[in-house]
């Protein structure tokens, strides 16, 4: 018999068995297609929403120079463009700035490629060509509050100094948001007149190479300026680098290989409970085949192969979905190279999964005697002797034994759907909890909301008189924030609660930047006393604090990741008596920045590096080195004070106004694209949750037909059976919102306790939304379920019940 059935052709027949199975269970084919869509979809999705994001982000300098060419002359930029590893040469030079109305305006020249390849900026009109021609930004126009379009003549004073003039503005760039500062941008022509010998050019180029390594991109611009008089010296990299190798990312690192591998069990544990469902539902139809001489090896390969049709038609289904998903969730960073690259590891990957999933069932259809498939009882469980004598069949006691009789698939159950609801709690925390005004406050306003600090430039740098540190020139000759007017005038603002003074000069730190580049920061940096500098040991991570030793061979303290101890490096400054000094200062110690700005923080925030007070004097000759004013302010008038102290300070013209506000707009905007992955990865684990759960139920309910047949048979109504499922049901959200809320609550606290420790930017809040929409959602689940039994308890009779295979 066994030669005369299966002997010939045996993958014909278990194939043909094997498509009749699928078809003739069209429930299981159509639940199990849906779970192995839905996790591949959800998988799929995830991948393609973080890429696109940190792609997105790559798009500000996808096609960008990777490379700055300093002091670049006319003649090495006509040779440099003739080279055939350049692609285009964008040329741009800063000439100065002066101040309007608490604006920053600065003058600047850009050539056609600077603007359209470097910046992606448009315009109206053409690139100012003439001496008398000017390009302005629409921002700019409005808040001169003047309607001009490109053409139109308009008087300007061009450098701040008073000297108003007529130009013909040439072209008006498509900026129109409200700014602190603008700029207005002239033809190289004028530029040479208005820098004279200090006019100096940034080459912005773009080479011939997609390479996004520092070793290949220093290798071609090697190549690029051979014979065109240009020195690797002047050569550094842009941020493109950083960028496209992914050394810089926008926004938190989210575990996506994590997520993906925990969807990947969740729907593993579906995809098992449903296809062993299968195999027990059709346990004496395998009996039988074994009865006319099917043999166990295959009645395995006949199992394992309807399983893996079912993943060959469901993971295609997922990616489909999968990448519409991807694209509307992030259309600008949506690649299909890297789409087609996830969903061929994807679909090896699911692949993989269904086969481990369905491994146990397989071994259980290939495991059935022809006498266990005649015998078994679907839904049996392990028996077990119960001492109870008596026991009361009541609905909810009939719910309790259901549950009790098959303990690991309800333990299965309760966790899958606990544990979905405990990643959607802590992905939706963690998108809700981060808080920009806190690591503002932390890095950059450890105390107050408003800094005043003296102006590095009064009027304009056009002027002859100004100088590039001209702020030590104020500290040095009278200070203004030391004034005891401004004192008074501060004190009696109403919301005004303490003013805190904070000595640091204004100075240029140089030093080595990664791969070989020089980097140069100026910016106002702490000066300390002896008591302060000595308070700073116990936060150095290497190196000791000796603050005679210190003043003496020019010491300071840098950040770690910028020096170590014994390296030298050169800070500038303006001297007493107005030259450029250029020192070679000492690193005697080095610090983590997060760790100085939480146990000893210094104002300005988060510095390169701290100088000792009398070493700055004996550089500088300023006494009183008062830099920065801290005005905590109440909340509610915040604003009030703020319009006050910006009146006090145009008046005053030689101090400026920040506050707590712009440096949380910016670290906003850096934190955008996170949390609003975040958002996408928490939806899309809400959706897949609550179909999987839905699936799964109905699975089983199907397969239990037989059982609610025989319970009608012996009496049992309608009413008594939906009571006993509602039950049921209760017991298994109940048990899977107790699950989500413990384990969604521990891990929130665990990942946004880890995540706030790297980045101080964590104030943990519930997310309310959230998880008001889960139990809304498993309430939705609960009566769903209950009208879909009640409907198909209706619909089937008892002896059809009875016999359902």
């Amino acid at each position: 018999m066994n030669d005369l059935l299966f002997g010939n052709n045996n993958q014909a027949v278990i194939r043909k068995l094997a498509d009749r199975s699928i078809k003739s269970d069209k429930r299981s084919r159509a639940f199990l297609l849906l779970t192995i869509a839905l996790a591949v979809c959800m998988v799929f999705s995830i991948f393609l929403v973080s890429t696109g994001t940190q792609e997105e982000y790559k798009n500000t300098q996808r096609g960008k120079a990777q490379i700055g060419i300093l002091g670049i002359t006319d003649e090495q930029l006509a040779l440099l463009r003739q080279n055939e590893n350049v692609s285009w040469v964008g040329e741009y030079s800063a000439l100065g700035l002066f101040y309007e109305e608490g604006k920053t305006i600065t003058v600047a020249y850009g050539n056609e490629e600077y603007f359209l390849q470097q910046e992606k900026i448009t315009f109206q009109g053409d690139i100012p060509q003439s001496k008398n021609e000017i390009m302005l930004s629409q921002n700019y126009l409005d808040f001169l509050g003047e309607a001009y379009t490109p053409g139109d003549t308009i008087l300007l004073d061009l450098t701040g100094a008073g000297d108003e003039a007529y130009y013909t503005l040439s072209a008006i760039l498509d900026e129109d948001k409200e700014s602190n500062g603008y700029f207005v941008y002239v033809s190289k022509e004028l530029a040479y007149d208005l820098a004279g010998d200090t006019f100096q050019v940034t080459g912005y180029t773009r080479l011939n190479t997609d390479a996004i390594d520092s070793a290949s991109i220093l290798d071609v611009s090697n190549r690029a300026i051979k014979d065109t008089g240009i020195e690797e010296g002047q050569v550094n990299l842009t941020e493109y680098f950083a960028v496209m190798s992914g050394a810089i990312k926008s926004g938190m690192p989210i575990p996506v290989p994590l997520l993906a591998a925990l969807t990947a069990v969740l729907a593993a544990t579906i995809v098992y409970g449903v296809f062993y469902s299968k195999i027990t539902k059709n346990v004496q139809m395998l009996g039988q085949l074994r009865t006319i001489g099917m043999t166990k090896r295959q009645i395995k390969r006949m199992a394992g192969k309807e399983g893996r049709k079912y993943a060959i038609r469901g993971i295609p289904l997922g990616l489909l979905c999968g990448v519409l998903i991807g694209f509307i969730g992030c259309p600008d960073g949506f690649r299909l190279k890297t789409a087609i690259f996830y969903a061929a590891v994807i679909s090896v990957m699911a692949f993989i999964t269904v086969n481990i999933a369905i491994f146990k069932p397989v071994r259980v259809a290939m495991n059935i005697s022809p006498v266990e498939g005649s015998k078994y009882i679907m839904y049996a469980g392990k028996k077990k002797r119960s001492r109870k004598l008596h026991r009361k069949l009541t609905p909810f006691n009939l719910a309790k034994i259901n549950i009790q009789r098959n303990k690991q698939k309800a333990v299965l159950t309760i966790l899958m759907i606990g544990l979905s609801g405990a990643f959607l709690l802590v992905t939706a925390t963690v998108a809700g909890s981060i808080d920009p005004e806190k690591q503002a406050k932390f890095k950059y306003y450890p105390i107050g909301e408003i800094q005043i600090q003296v102006k590095n430039i009064i009027g304009s740098s056009f002027d002859k008189e100004a100088e590039p540190y001209g702020s030590s020139k104020l500290q040095l000759e009278g200070n203004p924030l030391a004034e005891q007017a401004l004192m008074q005038e501060l004190i009696k603002i109403d919301g005004v609660e303490k003013i805190t003074s904070s000595d640091c000069v204004y100075m240029t730190i140089t030093f080595p930047g990664g791969n070989g580049s020089i980097t140069s920061i100026s910016n106002f940096f702490p000066t300390l006393n002896k008591e302060q500098i000595e308070e700073k040991q116990f936060v150095l991570s290497s190196g000791t604090v000796n603050y005679n030793d210190m003043v003496a061979q020019n010491g300071i303290l840098v950040a770690e990741d910028i020096a170590k101890v014994g390296d030298t490096l050169k800070i500038e400054g303006r001297a007493s008596d107005g030259s450029t000094y250029a020192v070679e200062a000492v690193v005697v110690g080095t610090y983590n920045r997060a760790s100085l700005m939480e146990s000893s923080p210094v104002i300005p925030g988060s510095p390169y590096f701290i100088m000792a007070y009398d070493t700055a004097k004996k550089m500088t000759g300023i006494i009183d080195q008062t830099g920065v004013l801290t005005l905590e302010v109440s909340d509610e008038h915040l604003e009030d004070v703020l319009s006050a102290v910006q009146k006090i300070a145009d008046e005053n013209g030689k101090i400026e106004v920040n506050t707590i506000k712009q440096t949380i707009s910016s670290i906003q905007k850096y934190y955008d694209p996170s949390i609003k992955t975040f958002y996408m990865i928490s939806a899309i684990l809400f959706i897949f949750g609550a179909i999987s759960l839905m699936n799964m139920l109905m699975v089983d309910f199907q397969n239990r037909k037989r059982e609610f047949g025989l319970f009608e048979a012996v009496g049992t109504t309608q009413n008594q059976l939906k009571g006993m499922l509602n039950r049921e049901i209760g017991i298994y959200l109940s048990g899977s919102l107790i699950i989500s809320l413990l384990g969604g609550s521990v891990l929130s606290v665990i990942v946004c306790g880890q995540l706030d420790a790297v980045n101080h930017c964590i104030t943990l809040k519930l997310p309310w939304i959230f998880l008001l929409l889960l139990i809304a959602v498993l309430m939705v689940i609960y009566f769903v379920f209950s009208m879909y039994a009640k409907s198909e308890l209706k619909k089937t009779s008892i002896l059809s019940a009875i016999r359902d295979e």
